[in-house]
């Protein structure tokens, strides 16, 4: 769980960054269709952003670059008390007025991906 400064993630939240979960994907059960926008990272992996297709709300990520990976959008989630942030990444592009916790480890850019 954690909270990410990169610039689409601040456009994407409105906000001066996004609060994000990422879990196995095979955890997840998702019913209903989504709309999808991709984008390329700073790593040149793709990104795919899921949105409802009748609010339009984005819900959940996913990454070429961590395959089996869903990252969610810890806003959409039924009960988002169970979101406790314990990284920042992206933290050098952090706005003046939202800067990490200082309670997170912090990544200058994204943390290493497993595989």
């Amino acid at each position: 769980m954690g909270n990410c400064h990169c610039v689409d993630c601040r456009k994407s939240s409105a906000s001066g960054h996004m609060a994000l979960m990422a879990v196995p994907e095979a955890a997840i059960s998702m019913k209903g269709a989504v709309s999808t926008f991709e984008l390329k990272a700073d790593s040149g992996a793709t990104v795919t952003h899921n949105f409802c297709p009748n609010c339009g709300s984005q819900m959940f990520n996913k990454n070429s670059g961590s395959p089996g990976v869903m990252v969610l959008i810890a806003s959409t989630l039924d009960d988002p008390e169970i979101y406790k942030p314990a990284v920042s990444v992206y933290a050098s592009r952090a706005l003046s007025w939202d800067q990490p916790d200082p309670n997170t480890q912090q990544f200058e850019t994204m943390p290493p991906q497993g595989g």
